[in-house]
């Protein structure tokens, strides 16, 4: 292997080391805000802060998150009304 091939490499395994981080702190955050239930629906996240968008992101969409509360349109973690065709950050498959 080249030393620019070995360089790629390195840089893609950095990226999945730190995407696999931000998988965990993210997964952290909504089982810490899910377990705290009613109590905690002031610390919602703002949509801002959890890049939400209101188009699915792929196969990813609002309504097939274990988050999103039918028929309110709501989410337990991310404030204010969501699409169920929308995506966030937060999203996390049934």
């Amino acid at each position: 292997m080249s030393g620019k091939s070995l360089h790629t490499l390195d840089m893609s395994r950095r990226n999945m080391l730190r995407g696999a981080a931000l998988v965990a702190g993210v997964s952290a955050l909504v089982g810490a805000a899910a377990a705290a239930g009613p109590a905690a629906a002031d610390s919602k996240f703002s949509k801002a802060m959890a890049k939400y968008q209101a188009s699915p992101k792929g196969g990813a969409r609002c309504g097939a998150c274990s988050q999103f509360q039918p028929p309110s349109d709501t989410c337990r973690v991310v404030a204010g009304q969501v699409s169920p065709e929308g995506w966030c950050l937060l999203y996390a498959p049934k």
